[in-house]
């Protein structure tokens, strides 16, 4: 047995799946990275949405002086099943190395050029079928990051921290939802990675920490979060007090590594309209002090 593999999927998932008819069908791979010394963070996607003909790619590099956006939603010439095809583009490409195991991140610009290699260093959980409406499937993995950054003026900065990463597919639709929480929380011995959906009067919460040992499921989660004073209001700080399922109790506090650590995405619909929140965060343990790095995100609706 392939103890990279978890419960219920086989190293075929990697790949891309058979899309169903339905609009916004959606298979996408995500990546993050946090290195603390050098001051750098960032996230990366890219989304295959084969029957609206089109692909999305996204990059996100955060720097202590300047963030490297890129953001593009190209048509596709047509649906290749093939990775190696569909998962790049001229700037941005993800390489398969070794199912549930390892990854290669590259981006390339006129200002830079960024490669990362993501390892998973806690067993891949699988969330199961329909944890979510957003999916109808997802898995995510705790890993290492290592790599490096090349400015256009011959500087080189070296990567080294912890990251998360993810794959989904099913039909994704934003609106459905009044809001949700997402978090991934990285310290030096065990991670956690929660999703918390509001949907008119149903809340659902699906998520587990991580550890050398294996995957708890998280049995409860409460978040309490700050706003800024921009002009989005957006996300500055959470704190997350959440227990698994052998009853181990935390309280994490994140706050945005510099001001400018977060992107804000909206999606329109008829009557409203959608803001996605993305932070890059330090971690603190408020029970031991560890300090850790991770990703805080918050979507909410609103109507108009």
């Amino acid at each position: 047995m392939n103890n990279n593999i978890p419960s219920g999927l086989n190293k075929e998932d990697e790949l891309l799946h058979q899309p169903t008819d339905e609009l916004k069908w959606r298979e996408s791979y995500y990546f993050n990275w946090t290195d603390l010394t050098n001051k750098i963070s960032g996230f990366s996607t890219i989304g295959i949405v084969p029957n609206e003909n089109r692909r999305e790619f996204v990059f996100l590099l955060f720097l202590e002086d300047r963030n490297e956006v890129y953001y593009k939603e190209p048509l596709m010439q047509g649906y290749d099943n093939d990775i190696n095809v569909m998962l790049q583009d001229k700037k941005l490409s993800y390489t398969l190395i070794k199912p549930f195991k390892k990854w290669n991140i590259s981006y390339k610009s006129r200002k830079l050029q960024f490669e990362i290699t993501f390892e998973t260093r806690f067993r891949t959980h699988n969330f199961g079928k329909d944890s979510s409406k957003s999916w109808h499937q997802h898995f995510e993995s705790s890993g290492r990051v290592s790599g490096k950054i090349i400015k256009n003026n011959g500087k080189i900065i070296k990567i080294n921290g912890y990251g998360q990463r993810d794959k989904s597919w099913g039909f994704r639709d934003w609106h459905q939802f009044d809001k949700w929480y997402a978090g991934h929380f990285q310290f030096k011995n065990w991670s956690c990675a929660f999703r918390k959906d509001y949907s008119k009067d149903k809340i659902d919460l699906s998520g587990h920490t991580s550890n050398n040992e294996g995957n708890r499921l998280l049995t409860s989660l409460d978040i309490k979060t700050s706003n800024d004073n921009d002009q989005f209001k957006s996300p500055i700080s959470a704190t997350y007090e959440f227990e698994d399922s052998e009853g181990n109790l935390y309280k994490i506090k994140s706050v945005r590594i510099f001001k400018n650590s977060f992107i804000r995405f909206t999606r329109d619909f008829p009557g409203g309209f959608t803001e996605l929140f993305e932070q890059m965060v330090i971690m603190k343990n408020l029970d031991t002090g560890e300090i850790g790095t991770g990703m805080m995100e918050h979507l909410r609706t609103s109507m108009t």
